[in-house]
């Protein structure tokens, strides 16, 4: 998940980089160095059929002149990713957010680690006088997905794979988009009126 629709990353200090993929430069994300390179998730998540779908909506946008949100990509990506790449945050927020409240949960100086239940992510938890109560949770691998600072709530962090993941859509997605407006564009100059407007521009010469 992102903050306004643009990923990011979060640290304990409250400071959000965006990393946006959208404006990402049309090279495969592997020969730039931007990502690491696809693993079988990611690979699984981009079925024949959600890049279809993903084409489907870029024609649309296209032809109706919209964009990814109009279009339903964006929504339809996010439902795609959620479904087969993301970690299952919901779960350990809310274990995390009830250890808050826990009148019993002891902290001490430094870093306070604990294992969650039933999934295999970790949490540190921190209180301090300059950023109140802090939390971080992380994956089985280590990366941070999420990141909680009082007054500003939880934030998503994107894993490296959900950032490969909407990467290597949007690519999809661009390259698709710019075929159907040169399609477009090119069946308006075929159709279009000759210069006297007697006859279209187009003609064909039969043997």
């Amino acid at each position: 998940m992102a903050i306004n629709g643009i990923p990011g990353t979060f640290n304990s200090y409250g400071s959000y980089r965006a990393t946006s993929t959208i404006s990402a430069p049309k090279v495969k994300a592997s020969e730039e160095g931007l990502f690491k390179p696809i693993t079988a998730k990611v690979s699984g998540a981009l079925s024949d059929e959600y890049v279809e779908q993903i084409k489907a909506c870029a024609r649309k946008a296209a032809a109706d002149g919209t964009n990814m949100v109009s279009s339903g990509y964006a929504s339809m990506r996010d439902a795609q990713m959620g479904k087969h790449v993301s970690p299952d945050r919901g779960r350990a927020i809310s274990q995390v957010s009830a250890m808050f409240k826990n009148p019993n949960l002891v902290l001490h100086p430094g870093e306070n680690l604990f294992d969650l239940l039933s999934i295999p992510f970790t949490a540190t938890i921190n209180r301090g006088a300059m950023f109140g109560t802090t939390a971080e949770i992380y994956s089985q691998n280590g990366e941070m997905i999420a990141g909680y600072r009082d007054g500003g709530g939880w934030t998503s962090v994107p894993t490296a794979d959900e950032s490969r993941f909407q990467y290597e859509s949007n690519q999809i997605y661009r390259e698709a988009y710019n075929a159907a407006k040169a399609e477009i564009a090119a069946a308006k100059q075929t159709t279009a009126p000759a210069a006297n407007g007697d006859a279209p521009a187009s003609f064909d010469i039969k043997a």
